[in-house]
């Protein structure tokens, strides 16, 4: 695997201190207006694992070379968030970008870690010195890549620290200078939504969890997963893993009702009702299957892969016109990639018009990569441009 060096960048923005709050107080006026799911299951046996504070948690001696930095003399006249991002910007000189998820002090150690590793550092080294930190997504174009089967993502975290709450003479700021910390700055990013702490935190337990369910793991996946709903019990993203993780232990009454739960209050993907529709049809439910098919362009799911396989599961039904919505979907979602095209071509095709069949795929043969088999691309453009003749 490519190892990527991490890239620290940081910026001054004049800020409210209510921009941190916001939309914290939306998310509890949320939670407060649900009936939360049960979630809970007996059947797996829940091992003790790393509680949300110990995540921030630094040794005496990684705290001491921060804290020997962040006071020392000649940088007094440095603004308190500043003195942090410059800590950073040092630190991840020598870092590693891997896609492992480690808590504050294990970053340090090993001096690798992936983007939410080193935000979870900077949240622990903020919190040593009493400054505001909150989060964002933010999506670096391309966003979605398939190769062999294997989807990556490039949509990563990354971190607001506010200065001082109080100037020096004790009195408050009511505008606040603000560092953005984040691992891959590039002018093309797409900033996405701003996340609670929360959910910020639930994002650590559903790594582990993932990364445990990849291993047969079940207890430790229920474990993670436990801590994740205790911190954020609306976050559909867990409920997803958790409803995906009882299925697989064929706990499908459980899978089925944190499903339902998400559809009731509105915590759906493309992922979840995909998900969901797996377990309708082992359980042989058509009529609620035909329910959350009416629901899927309803959602906002920015992941064109999804919107392309249901496009080909559309497809393969002889639903054309309904593929097509699909595959235009994928092309909005994910413009720079080939698929949504190629989707569109056979769409064309099986309803005879080969010119519309082959314009689109001469598109996707031009944004198409070496691994999306060019040749075979080639081949198809030129079969249908010579079917036109």
């Amino acid at each position: 695997m490519k190892i990527l060096r991490a890239i620290l960048t940081a910026s001054v923005i004049a800020t409210l201190t209510a921009c941190q709050s916001t939309p914290q107080v939306a998310n509890e006026e949320a939670t407060h207006k649900e009936v939360l799911p049960k979630w809970e299951n007996a059947a797996y046996r829940y091992t003790p694992v790393a509680q949300a504070d110990s995540l921030f948690v630094l040794s005496p001696q990684q705290q001491q070379e921060f804290l020997s930095y962040y006071y020392s003399p000649e940088k007094q006249d440095v603004s308190p968030n500043f003195r942090l991002s410059a800590y950073l910007e040092k630190l991840v000189e020598h870092f590693s970008y891997v896609g492992e998820t480690f808590t504050a002090s294990e970053a340090l150690d090993n001096k690798s870690g992936n983007c939410l590793s080193l935000a979870i550092l900077t949240t622990a080294l903020a919190r040593l010195v009493g400054l505001d930190v909150y989060y964002q997504q933010v999506h670096t174009p391309p966003l979605y890549r398939r190769v062999n089967g294997v989807l990556t993502t490039t949509t990563h975290v990354r971190s607001h620290v506010l200065g001082p709450k109080l100037d020096e003479e004790g009195r408050i700021n009511l505008y606040r200078s603000k560092v953005i910390i984040d691992y891959f700055p590039t002018a093309s990013n797409d900033v996405g939504d701003y996340l609670t702490e929360n959910a910020f935190i639930s994002m650590y337990y559903q790594n582990m969890a993932a990364r445990a369910m990849a291993n047969d793991n079940a207890n430790l996946a229920y474990s993670f997963l436990s801590e994740a709903m205790n911190i954020d019990p609306t976050n559909y993203n867990t409920i997803n893993t958790l409803a995906v993780l009882y299925r697989m232990g064929n706990h499908l009454d459980k899978a089925r009702s944190l499903y339902e739960y998400a559809l009731e209050y509105d915590h759906k993907s493309i992922h979840t009702l995909n998900n969901f529709a797996v377990l309708l049809t082992i359980v042989n439910d058509q009529e609620m299957l035909e329910k959350i098919d009416g629901l899927y362009l309803k959602v906002d799911d920015s992941n064109p892969y999804r919107w392309y396989d249901i496009g080909n599961q559309a497809l393969s039904k002889g639903e054309h016109q309904r593929a097509e919505v699909f595959f235009r979907r994928t092309i909005k979602e994910g413009p720079y990639l080939s698929e949504g095209y190629l989707g569109l071509a056979k769409v064309f095709y099986l309803n005879g018009d080969l010119d519309q069949a082959a314009n689109n795929m001469e598109k996707a043969l031009s944004l198409s990569f070496p691994s999306d088999n060019r040749g075979l691309y080639a081949a198809k453009l030129e079969a249908l441009q010579r079917s036109r003749k």
